[in-house]
């Protein structure tokens, strides 16, 4: 049997700084609740879109072709504490490299400290995030670090301009008094009010530096079944590749995460986030006219 061909070809054949686009894959699930397996997403993404099925280019005809470089995975420390400052310093090395630097996860925690890294460009950051759940909790069962508390801790972060959720529908009193509080520079689009329009995102300037992450429950579990914490009602892949493909935003790093293969079906999770995090670099690698 052919040896599979990583990532529909786009990856290099060795780690190049010097290529405009960096992969690094987060197999790390500490922090999650109620069902581990997203540590095994990373794998699974690379392997999953592989090149004899799919190709290089995306949609809107970007040849990604060897231009990305797989700085391999980032494997977790002894502790959280160890494993957050790790990812930072490492997304800081790629970021003041002036690559753009794209993510698999591992669950929902691994974006903190990725979002933390982009302090390094010194510039605002707005960061929209794809998501079921809000993560707005303060705390989770005693922890602020938990991956249920991603959007209360982005919000904490001086150097994010905004923070914009898309495809939410389990917004409880507990986080809604957190929303209130960031009101100013927190905007949720429910499920219930996809699909996308750009007027949506008409609080984040034209060409400001965006950061987007996006949680694979986002989608409703009838495109995306492999994950932890699945929601009925959520939105379709076609929505997240509108938004990807039209927004007006200048992308700074792009993490998709909570893929859990042992929930998945037939690889169909895997392959959507590797679909979206191809179509998103393409944006870096637009073809002129």
């Amino acid at each position: 049997m052919a040896a599979p061909i990583p990532f529909a070809g786009c990856f290099s054949d060795e780690s190049d700084p010097t290529l405009p686009i960096a992969f690094a894959g987060l197999p790390c699930d500490m922090q999650s609740t109620f069902r581990r397996g997203s540590a095994e997403g990373p794998s699974r993404i690379r392997l999953a879109y592989d090149g004899r099925c799919y190709n290089a280019t995306t949609e809107l005809g970007a040849d990604l072709a060897g231009l990305v470089s797989d700085v391999g995975d980032w494997l977790p420390g002894g502790s959280w504490e160890e494993t957050r400052e790790d990812y930072c310093l490492r997304a800081e090395e790629i970021l003041a490299g002036e690559a753009i630097p794209f993510f698999a996860g591992g669950d929902h925690a691994v974006t903190m400290p990725l979002v933390e890294a982009l302090a390094v460009l010194d510039q605002p950051a707005h960061v929209v995030q794809l998501d079921a759940h809000p993560d707005l909790y303060p705390e989770f069962e005693g922890d602020r670090w938990s991956h249920a508390c991603v959007g209360a801790r982005i919000l904490e972060m001086e150097h994010v301009a905004s923070l914009t959720q898309i495809g939410v529908r389990t917004l409880n009193q507990a986080q809604l008094e957190v929303a209130r509080r960031h009101a100013g520079r927190l905007t949720i689009l429910e499920a219930r009010d996809v699909p996308f329009r750009p007027s949506d995102l008409s609080h984040i300037p034209d060409g400001a530096a965006v950061y987007l992450t996006v949680d694979l429950d986002a989608f409703d579990p009838a495109y995306a079944p492999g994950v932890s914490h699945p929601v009925p009602g959520g939105i379709s892949p076609r929505q997240a590749l509108a938004l990807i493909q039209e927004a007006p935003w200048r992308l700074v790093g792009m993490d998709a995460v909570e893929v859990n293969p042992s929930a998945d079906q037939a690889d169909r999770t895997a392959v959507l986030a590797a679909r979206l995090l191809h179509e998103a670099m393409g944006r870096v690698e637009e073809p002129e006219g």
